[in-house]
């Protein structure tokens, strides 16, 4: 065999393993994610199989029949399996917040065949032993409790801006749907993606967006705007809403469990339809990082709204790690002007502000709203 043939065939060799190491690079991350979840699933049907989480009449677990070990036993285990999940994913995570994008579907989708294509691209999302673990979830995201059993009889819509956080949304929604049903809740999770020309995250406008199309698609009693690294590490943290706004999350891991000022909104806030028209949403103005949920209180002030919220042993949160998203320069100088603008720059006038859905579909686990925003103008002070 000549020396140029034995080199050859090195050289095919070494490619082949350049090769092997750039899947295995590309694969090991799934793999991570999928291990941690799934010792967290296998570990909630144990215990929902042992007969350890009941529903009340209101369908709030029944807390009281549970010993206090195994309630902090699973609230510890979901906490500290997602937080080395998180550890695990690390950079990876860090690269998907600075997208631009809604990347959880192709934008061109045929409206032909829309919903077989929806579930096909949500499969290879989240794998067919995910869709399979969580088969009690209708389409769109939606779950009711057995009326034989008990339950909320609320209807409540857990509205979800979003933007390039794949990693995030599979935790959260693998996470917030056997959470929501041990509560016994009546709910739907709606997916509010950003996309088009404008560069910075724009909360506001799809809060607003999601409202009215939650509200187009059911007659929901209680809206939840909720963000996607946000998730609830105790039960009792009831998701609800009540006579005045709640906002839940009061103790996130990220602040040390404590809340960094008194009339911080952010994370996850609680309105009835009627408290949300009231305030006329969410401003539209606010796009980048801060200052739209520091709006949002200083409505309530003016239509002297209390704000509810529950325990901190109660409201605790975890935060997946990301890096923060570029912020709003303009936050401080709108601030001065929010009185003046609350009556006109809200719900009102969001058909208004250059961004409009260019599709609303069902997919397993969630209903998926894109929005695209142009890019916005910037505003003379």
């Amino acid at each position: 065999m000549s020396t140029a043939i034995i080199a050859d065939r090195g050289s095919q060799g070494e490619a082949k393993m350049v090769r092997l190491q750039r899947c295995f690079s590309r694969r090991k991350w799934n793999v991570v994610f999928l291990l941690v979840l799934s010792a967290i699933l296998l570990l909630r049907l144990l215990l929902q199989r042992s007969g350890k989480h009941l529903l009340q009449n209101e369908g709030v677990p029944n807390i009281q029949d549970q010993s206090d070990d195994l309630q902090k036993s699973w609230t510890e285990t979901m906490s500290d399996s997602l937080k080395t999940l998180m550890s695990a994913l690390g950079d990876s995570q860090d690269d998907q917040s600075l997208s631009v994008e809604d990347d959880i579907v192709d934008a061109n989708l045929s409206s032909s065949n829309e919903t077989i294509e929806q579930e096909v691209e949500e499969s290879a999302l989240f794998g067919d032993a995910w869709m399979d673990m969580l088969d009690n979830v209708k389409l769109g995201g939606r779950w009711a409790p057995d009326r034989n059993v008990g339950g909320s009889t609320e209807k409540i819509a857990i509205v979800v801006p979003y933007r390039g956080r794949r990693a995030h949304l599979k935790m959260f929604l693998l996470y917030m749907h056997p959470f929501l049903q041990r509560q016994g809740r009546n709910y739907g999770i709606y997916i509010v993606g950003q996309r088009g020309q404008e560069l910075k995250f724009c909360k506001g406008i799809l809060f607003n967006i999601g409202f009215i199309s939650a509200l187009k698609d059911d007659s929901y009693d209680c809206i939840i705007f909720h963000d996607v690294d946000l998730i609830p590490e105790d039960d009792r943290n009831v998701y609800t809403c009540g006579s005045t706004p709640r906002h839940l999350s009061v103790a996130v891991d990220k602040f040390n469990y404590t809340l960094p000022y008194e009339s911080l909104l952010g994370g996850v806030l609680a309105m009835t339809p009627s408290q949300y028209r009231l305030l006329n949403g969410y401003s539209n103005l606010f796009c980048g990082w801060g200052g739209e949920d520091d709006e949002m209180h200083k409505r309530m002030e003016k239509h002297k709204l209390q704000i509810s919220r529950p325990e901190k042993d109660v409201g605790r949160y975890t935060m997946f790690h990301h890096k923060t998203p570029p912020e709003n320069t303009e936050r401080f100088s709108l601030l001065k002007t929010s009185d003046l603008r609350a009556n006109k720059d809200g719900l009102n006038n969001v058909g208004k502000v250059r961004a409009k859905i260019t599709s609303m579909s069902r997919q397993r686990l969630f209903t998926h709203i894109v929005v695209n925003v142009d890019k916005r103008r910037r505003r003379k002070h």
